[in-house]
């Protein structure tokens, strides 16, 4: 990659099969959704990471990408609903960690690189920081 600075996140790079559970909105607790997720380079210079439901209908699309003169990642985020978000990102070893801290509420999310995938949890927070809930766990296995 160009962009040295991302080149910690190769290891993400390649289609994977997710699945989502322990999520608050979904019909209960035991609910999975399988999906299909593809991490790749944009030119060279960011990651982009698209994800879509079984039907391949698209959810999300995420672009990460280093800011040199800032030294620091940023994530930025769009769904189906809609919505965009900002996040900030960083690593310690195997472990990426997003957050973002915007007056409608805070969220935060780890992604754990796993010798046999992905896993990640995401947790929002509706007083800024003082008590968080999970919104969501998922796996993720790879594809190619």
């Amino acid at each position: 990659m160009k962009n040295k600075a991302l080149t910690a996140l190769e290891p993400l790079i390649g289609q994977w099969e997710y699945t989502m559970y322990n999520a608050w909105f979904l019909e209960s607790m035991d609910t999975k959704v399988k999906g299909f997720t593809t991490i790749e380079r944009l030119h060279n210079s960011f990651v982009i990471i698209r994800s879509s439901n079984a039907d391949k209908k698209p959810e999300d699309i995420w672009v990460i990408g280093y800011s040199d003169p800032q030294k620091k990642y940023q994530m930025f985020y769009y769904d189906q609903r809609g919505v965009a978000r900002i996040f900030n990102m960083t690593f310690v070893g195997k472990r990426l960690f997003f957050w973002r801290e915007d007056e409608d509420f805070y969220q935060r999310m780890t992604i754990d690189i796993k010798s046999d995938g992905l896993h990640s949890v995401a947790e929002a927070s509706e007083d800024k920081g003082k008590t968080w809930r999970k919104d969501l766990e998922m796996t993720y296995k790879r594809l190619k």
